[in-house]
């Protein structure tokens, strides 16, 4: 973790029968990085039609998980991918048969559920037509003798009351309307109207009823309505058999897709081990799987026989590559810009959070420093300093040892839930992933508050044995209390942060070393880390000796600000007594290196400038050397094809420069960074205050939640008022101290990382380590899914 693991970059031959196996085999490795090297545009790909029929199957699963919904039907999804990926292998035959198959089920199903429908509209008429012989036996039958039509049917509810006004006005009150409601969306209706007076009354009336959209319905005989109530009735209880067997049909169907395919009956830990699912899930599954290896096979360049790749990954994976027949070789020229190496930063569990705090900012380079390593120890104990508190260091302290004991099985059991859950599980997870930090936060928060003597608000009296940890609790009794709170955290917070710095810039210098880059280091580093050392190096070191200096033999102590001023505007200069001897000796070197550092760091492109002149020269040289031995060889040449020749030598010959090259770009730049330090260091520096001020704002709404609600009551003796002000207390607390403040603390020391620490060392520009692996294909894939 301290830098990217070293991979070479290599490239494969495999023939087109073994690639896609070839690739399984891949998938199943953890640090395989495949090059994009195809140069045929994607949609002109051999593979791209395989591509297309794996998002036709994807529009196949999302249909029957559509009808699963309908239906009510309990999907169950995967909740171990490890497991799940050990015991399933995927060919390229299964695309077609996972095709053919959800083709022909999914055609089953959309039948039924088309008959299904078809049937209950009968079934929905012959219960209307039923209904209606049954109003209208006693009604309509009655006046057989007399010259009257009528019309009977079945209308929607929330037409009816439009439909018998307008009957009312068309019939010119020669129509009456009878209505029964039959359910909530549908309602029967008799119309009786006289004949004779108003011929084409029956017609208007047809296309009123036509413009409603109302069933009508012919009575039977007088003499045949029960007859023909026994022969509806009997086709209605047929037609309700059918229902009942289509509905079994498609519940078998849909259930073979929600179930979970398995031999015997497995409770949930079982199920969760194994990594069972319901089967339209793990047909999901295996499609992703399928597409993600056609998808990277795209990435190589198709030749007649054979596919031609490359690939980053350790030289260990090429030995499990190289059992499979396939034909590999090293490619050399990794150092070209085109061929710029990947970062592969191999965590675990426990630095996995803290290589995320950095990634965030920038990916490091291949062969630069991961500070990631350092932010382990760094970032906690920079949240400690501005939340330290025993009693909120412990609260946090508990809570990440919950997250560490009980938070895998918190996910198993979301996991193990429907969909709609799983919002709460990408929530959870991510909690989850922060657990070893939240723990560590803790501790730390803690360990200040013990060095502050502060729990929640209040100081404790405690003496070890030997020594004392932290302030003395009788501090808290002294009107200059605060005042010398507030001295102590603001010096240690200036000390943590230069030693911090100091540190970045060394791990500077070392990155020039191990880079070869000897100019950065003459230039760049010593100067920086001289300047650093010789202002506020020197700064941290006074701060310190005043506190090992006992003046209570009636010296006044010096003001540290005052000898850094005197020490500026008198070139090492002082007043008064010196706190240490030959200090103006001292001070007089330092501040002419902090003079010269600057100015040494402007020298820089005039080296680089130097270096260069020579380096042509010494080309130059070189290949008038070669044109020497060409003539030594006998070759006779004229003068105009000597010159020839040496322009092509010159112009062929391989020089390892940038294409484009300004030396004014580099003057600009060098300046820019000389002052960006200078100016750096100084607000860099003013920045860790806030591990001073955070730290005040903490310690003093603790202390006015306590005095504005506990410490009234405590002083009264009310029980019932210390109960009541304890649940305010407890609720401020939590929400302001325990949530808010947590997160402020949180960002500020991320920030302190980012700019003040990473920005003395760390570029971050790099490119990250693409894996083509199974598993962490599907983590991704899920966790993106949950938060759409």
């Amino acid at each position: 973790m301290f830098r990217a693991t070293e991979i070479h970059l290599y490239k494969l031959y495999i023939e087109r029968e073994q690639a896609f196996n070839f690739l399984t085999k891949i998938g199943q490795m953890n640090n395989v990085n495949i090059v994009n090297c195809s140069n045929n545009p994607f949609n002109e790909h051999d593979y791209y039609k395989q591509l297309k029929r794996c998002d036709d199957i994807y529009n196949k699963i999302s249909e029957i998980k559509n009808l699963l919904n309908l239906y009510n039907k309990q999907i169950h999804y995967c909740p171990n991918y490890e497991e799940f990926i050990s015991n399933i292998k995927i060919t390229e035959d299964q695309v077609i048969k996972i095709e053919q198959d959800l083709t022909h089920k999914i055609q089953f199903i959309l039948n039924q559920q088309t008959n299904l429908q078809q049937i209950i509209e009968q079934r929905n008429k012959l219960e209307e037509q039923i209904a209606i012989i049954q109003h209208c036996k006693e009604f309509i039958y009655k006046f057989s003798g007399i010259q009257l039509g009528y019309i009977v049917g079945c209308m929607n509810t929330l037409d009816s009351h439009k439909f018998n006004r307008i009957v009312f006005r068309i019939s010119k009150e020669n129509g009456i309307v009878k209505f029964q409601n039959l359910n909530n969306q549908r309602t029967l209706f008799t119309l009786v109207f006289t004949l004779g007076k108003h011929e084409n009354l029956k017609n208007k009336l047809l296309k009123i009823c036509e413009a409603f959209n109302v069933s009508i319905y012919q009575l039977p005989e007088e003499n045949n309505v029960e007859t023909k109530l026994i022969e509806l009735q009997n086709e209605l209880i047929n037609l309700d058999i059918t229902i009942s067997t289509t509905k079994q049909e498609i519940d078998q169907q849909l259930d073979f897709f929600s179930d979970i395919q398995m031999e015997h009956l497995l409770d949930l830990n079982n199920i969760y081990d194994y990594g069972y699912c319901s089967y339209i899930c793990e047909l999901k599954i295996i499609l992703d799987l399928i597409s993600a290896t056609y998808y990277h096979l795209t990435f190589f360049e198709a030749k007649s026989q054979f596919l031609i790749g490359q690939v980053w990954c350790e030289q260990s994976d090429i030995e499990l590559m190289k059992q499979t027949g396939v034909q590999i070789e090293i490619i050399q020229d990794i150092n070209e810009k085109s061929y710029e190496p990947p970062s592969l930063l191999k965590t675990n569990q426990f630095t996995y959070i803290f290589q995320e705090l950095v990634n965030t900012y920038g990916i490091p380079r291949y062969d630069e420093i991961n500070p990631g390593l350092f932010t382990i120890i760094t970032f906690p104990f920079l949240f400690g300093m501005m939340f330290g508190d025993i009693g909120h260091g412990i609260v946090l302290t508990i809570f990440g040892f919950y997250l560490l004991i009980f938070g895998q099985s918190v996910i198993k059991r979301i996991k193990l839930q429907n969909n709609s859950e799983y919002l709460a599980y990408a929530d959870f997870q991510s909690l989850y992933q922060c657990r070893y930090l939240i723990t560590l936060m803790g501790l730390f928060a803690t360990y200040c508050g013990f060095i502050y003597n502060d729990f929640f608000s209040i100081s404790l009296e405690y003496k070890l044995e030997k020594f004392q940890l932290g302030f003395d609790g009788k501090w808290s009794m002294s009107e200059s209390h605060l005042t010398v709170m507030n001295s102590f955290k603001m010096k240690t917070a200036i000390i943590v942060g230069v030693i911090q710095m100091v540190f970045g810039i060394l791990l500077k210098g070392w990155n020039c070393l191990y880079q070869r880059k000897l100019i950065d280091f003459f230039f760049n580093f010593l100067p920086e880390l001289a300047f650093m050392l010789s202002t506020f190096g020197y700064m941290s070191f006074l701060i310190i000796l005043k506190w090992l200096t006992n003046y209570s033999n009636n010296l006044e102590p010096p003001s540290i600000i005052t000898t850094l001023l005197n020490m500026v505007f008198t070139l090492g200069g002082i007043k008064g007594a010196e706190m240490y001897p030959h200090q103006v000796y001292f001070q007089t070197i330092l501040i002419k290196i902090a003079i010269y550092s600057p100015i040494i760091m402007l020298l820089k492109p005039e080296v680089i400038r130097i270096k260069r002149r020579f380096f042509n020269q010494r080309n130059q040289q070189m290949v008038y050397n070669e044109l020497v031995e060409q003539e030594h060889a006998q070759v006779e040449l004229v003068k105009e094809e000597k010159n020839q020749i040496f322009g092509k030598l010159v112009q062929n010959r391989v020089i390892k420069e940038e294409k484009h090259f300004d030396f004014s770009e580099i003057y600009i730049e060098s300046l820019i960074e000389c002052i960006e330090f200078v100016l750096g260091a100084v607000s860099n520096t003013a920045s860790y205050l806030r591990l001073w001020a955070l730290s005040l704002a903490h310690s003093q709404l603790s202390e006015v939640f306590f005095k504005m609600s506990i410490e009234p009551q405590i002083q009264n003796g009310s029980i019932v008022g210390i109960c009541l002000t304890f649940i305010v207390y407890a609720l401020a607390t939590f929400g302001v101290l325990m949530c808010m403040d947590t997160l402020e603390c949180f960002l500020h020391s991320l920030r302190l990382h980012w700019v003040e620490f990473q920005s003395k060392f760390y570029k971050g520009d790099g490119h990250h380590f693409q894996k083509f692996n199974y598993l962490h294909f599907l983590d991704q894939k899920f966790q993106f899914s949950t938060r759409m």
